[in-house]
């Protein structure tokens, strides 16, 4: 007799049956196959498998593939109820996983005030003053904003006295475009009582004039909260809405899956809210954090967080990830460094050695995924530390941990990656010498510099490497990304310096970083992130053959459909 308990059961209907059922499909005896809910033919079908296998056609049933092949084959699938697409030569190909991508955060600066990183002086005030005057805000009411560029002001300091004259005293509140610093108003600065006595709170800085030593509206890192506490906080529509929102351009991007971390209680219960509204369109791992979107260390509040994470899981939406931080960013001075900027300061981790060793103990032991933000090339030697901690005395598991940003790391560290098990989470965009890189040169110096982001030492040594945008830091579109990882050039201008000698990477590599790899680390890659029988139908159109192009058009290429368990989801209009 076999037994079976409930918990194999599952995995029988989940897994194995779809597999069995497309090899079934042929039937017996030459009977006909049934027939696929929907078949695209003559198309350029790049699966990802381990054999990255090219075909022609698919054929979907129930939301499952249960054909890769030729089209000649798939046609014993088509009967008058089947849904074809020719392609036309067109490229079909798994959809895009964004492995750190702040989708809710993004749709929530939709409806602020965003600068979209402008440099120029002028049209920053420009756009500062069409929001003045756009009605939206009261008289005594908070200003919202985001997306103000560093690289634009001096020391990343925009003044003070444009918020103070445009928004006419109002308390106004602007995040950078890292998310690592804030733009405030003189009236803010009052209501959360900062002044030049005002002490430099644990983690964060106060920006301040050198010779009176009065804050002049910037600050970093944990220093932003001294201001963002004393805010409305947005109401559950607010998130909703801002869910709605930003799950069109996941959508348009062919994003079928991702991982959004630093989601507290009140985030999770708007993505719960549009999962059982039916209106989640992605796969979405929740990396969890009691700070929400806040830099800086968290306590024991964490184990009070992650007990409730049943209450969230869904058929979309898993919550098994915890985000933590180790430092802030190096183009504000908050990263830590092996060796100090070339001022001669550094900046402390947000947490000591054997906190941190101890913390990623405990969360390890619970099973659940950490998802570090670490950028200086101490801080992620740091991480590196509490992981190996966590791996001694736990033993090894399948938690998939991973690192993200990765912006310097000391070579001694690269090989740790893969013996650890730890995955390499890029945002390749960055990897081209654009206006940040320049303020970098000053804080590090040359040599540093041109170590930044070795994605190709990584997968060299044996490391997973996997892709993220870090929207709305910048671009969703992971064809910018996977462009830049290629050419490790401007990907707009397609010309000008490169970044880093031998760290650019293929294109098969690059959009394995979208597609099967950042699958496994969200602990998808038994149903998404290739083409096989019995695997989910998250597919997506493309209006060219990625491969068939030269590099520098790669993201000029364009979703031209998006499917999800094989249900379209986002359609061109062109197509």
């Amino acid at each position: 007799m076999i037994r079976c308990s409930t918990g194999s059961f599952r995995i029988w209907l989940r897994y194995i049956w779809p597999m069995l059922a497309g090899l079934l499909a042929g039937g017996c005896n030459n009977a006909p196959p049934l027939p696929a809910d929907r078949v695209f033919l003559n198309g350029a079908v790049y699966t990802f498998d381990n054999e990255r296998r090219k075909v022609e056609a698919v054929a979907i049933r129930d939301g499952a593939v249960i054909f890769a092949g030729s089209s000649t084959a798939a046609a014993r699938f088509i009967d008058d109820r089947t849904d074809v697409t020719d392609l036309q030569q067109r490229m079909l190909m798994p959809g895009f996983h964004d492995a750190h991508a702040h989708v809710l955060g993004a749709g929530l600066a939709k409806a602020g005030c965003s600068l979209e990183d402008e440099r120029d002086h002028e049209l920053i005030r420009e756009m500062l003053e069409v929001c003045a005057g756009s009605g939206d805000v009261g008289p005594d009411e908070w200003v919202r904003g985001s997306r103000w560029p560093l690289a634009a002001f001096a020391d990343g300091r925009p003044p003070i006295e444009w918020l103070d004259e445009i928004f006419a005293g109002r308390p106004a509140y602007f995040v950078d475009s890292f998310a690592h610093s804030a733009w405030v108003s003189s009236r803010a600065l009052q209501i959360a009582g900062i002044d030049r006595d005002t002490p430099d709170p644990e983690q964060g800085v106060i920006e301040r004039d050198a010779r009176t030593g009065a804050p002049v509206g910037v600050l970093r890192d944990a220093a932003m909260d001294l201001v963002a506490r004393h805010m409305p906080q947005p109401s559950a529509a607010d998130f909703a809405a801002a869910l709605k929102t930003a799950l069109v351009d996941v959508r348009r991007f062919g994003i079928t899956a991702y991982i959004e971390p630093g989601l507290a209680e009140r985030h999770l219960e708007a993505y719960r809210d549009a999962e059982q509204s039916g209106k989640l369109t992605a796969r979405v791992l929740a990396s969890l954090s009691p700070l929400g979107w806040e830099t800086g260390r968290f306590g024991d509040e964490i184990y009070d967080l992650v007990a409730k994470r049943a209450t969230y899981q869904g058929k979309y939406l898993h919550t098994d990830s915890v985000k933590v931080y180790i430092d802030g960013v190096i183009e504000t001075g908050t990263s830590f460094m092996l060796e100090p900027y070339t001022d001669g300061s550094n900046f402390p981790p947000f947490y000591p050695a054997d906190d941190l060793a101890v913390l990623y103990q405990k969360l390890d032991a619970m099973g659940l995924q950490i998802h570090t933000h670490a950028i200086g090339d101490a801080a992620i030697r740091h991480a590196l530390d509490a992981y190996e901690h966590a791996r001694q005395q736990n033993g090894p598991n399948d938690n998939r941990h991973q690192i993200v940003h990765l912006q310097l790391i000391d070579p001694k560290d690269i090989p740790r990656f893969g013996a650890l098990e730890v995955a390499a989470n890029f945002q390749c965009l960055w990897c081209y010498p654009d206006d940040y890189i320049d303020v970098a040169m000053g804080l590090v110096g040359a040599e540093r510099v041109n170590r930044f982001y070795p994605v190709a030492s990584i997968a060299r040594s044996g490391g997973l490497v996997v892709g993220g945008s870090d929207w709305d830091v910048s671009s969703l579109n992971p064809l910018d990304a996977i462009e830049t990882a290629v050419t490790r050039q401007n990907p707009y201008t397609n010309e000008g310096p490169v970044l880093g000698s031998g760290e650019n990477i293929d294109l098969q590599l690059a959009l394995d970083m979208y597609t099967r790899n950042a699958a496994r680390v969200m602990r998808l890659d038994a149903l998404t992130g290739s083409i096989e029988v019995g695997k989910r139908a998250d597919l997506i159109v493309l209006d060219r053959d990625l491969f068939s192009i030269p590099i520098h058009q790669v993201n000029e290429a364009r979703i031209l459909q998006t499917l999800l368990d094989g249900v379209e989801v986002y359609t061109d209009r062109s197509f």
